[in-house]
């Protein structure tokens, strides 16, 4: 449930969303370790939309 609401969030940054919750890393972290291919403000609207999409999913 968890790796299908991060892949249905957006298909390049859901593994790094996945990564992030899974093993606690911060955006900062995930942006020096992996790299991330995005900014911090569209990072934690993507952030805030797996959690949505996991709320629905769980109902």
């Amino acid at each position: 449930m968890v790796e299908k609401a991060a892949a249905d969030t957006d298909s390049e940054i859901g593994r790094y969303i996945l990564k992030a919750v899974t093993e606690g890393l911060s955006f900062d972290v995930l942006k020096v370790r992996e790299g991330i291919p995005c900014g911090k403000d569209y990072y934690y609207e993507l952030y805030r939309k797996f959690f949505w999409l996991l709320h629905r999913a769980r109902q």
